[in-house]
């Protein structure tokens, strides 16, 4: 049981979307297939076929609804919910081959992210427009290897932040500072829990939590905002 401003940790689930889209094609809404249609690449369509037929069948599951009656819209932030059943709360991320869903049934506001890392992103001119001036100067104290994983696990948890919160991702980059712990953790940068801040609204905070990816060279990021004693009654 959970009091007034906790909540229960969300489900996580992972998917991998390299796989026929037949069977999914028929659990796509009409507004859905449009977008399918409208992507321009066969790889990706196939793969966002794959997934939005998955999460609905896993949103079915949970609410007892026929996979293709479930409804998904978008609430006044911009975060997924399902019509039927607004108390189950989700979050959608994907790269590649792989996805990550995660699910909470009490209400509580989740987001998720999952980048996969690569040293390219981490250029002077992206660390300047994403991260804080703390963040930077982390950074640039840890060695290059270092600094990249670092750097994505910032990203992240900031992607992570902005979906679970509503905010637009650009302010995150500047209003969201990520502590990740002392230089040379790798595990700590990876699994371990960090916090991140909203420097416009302390002591505003929240753990993040680093689910481990089924498949290497991803960096992954999970928050829950919990919900208050108003919301759940």
């Amino acid at each position: 049981m959970t009091g007034p401003g906790t909540s229960c940790p969300p489900e996580v689930l992972w998917l991998g979307l390299d796989r026929p889209a037949d069977s999914w094609w028929l659990l796509l809404d009409a507004r859905e297939r449009r977008r399918a249609r409208a992507l321009p690449c066969p790889l990706i369509r196939r793969r966002f076929i794959v997934r939005r037929g998955m999460v609905k069948q896993v949103l079915a599951h949970r609410t007892g609804l026929p996979a293709a009656e479930v409804t998904i819209h978008a609430d006044a932030e911009g975060r997924p919910m399902v019509t039927a059943c607004p108390r189950l709360r989700f979050s959608v991320s994907h790269r590649g081959p792989l996805a990550v869903l995660a699910l909470s049934g009490d209400g509580s506001r989740v987001g998720v992210d999952l980048e996969r890392v690569s040293a390219h992103r981490v250029t002077p001119r992206m660390l300047a427009y994403t991260l804080t001036p703390r963040e930077r100067h982390a950074l640039t104290r840890l060695p290059p290897r270092e600094r990249t994983r670092a750097f994505h696990a910032v990203w992240t948890a900031k992607e992570a932040v902005a979906k679970a919160t509503g905010y637009d991702l650009a302010s995150c980059f500047i209003r969201i500072d990520v502590a990740l712990g002392p230089p040379g953790d790798l595990g700590g940068l990876t699994y371990g829990q960090h916090l991140a801040r909203d420097l416009t609204c302390p002591p505003s905070a929240w753990p993040i939590t680093r689910p481990a990816a089924p498949l290497p060279g991803y960096a992954t990021a999970l928050v829950t905002l919990p919900t208050s004693q108003e919301e759940r009654s």
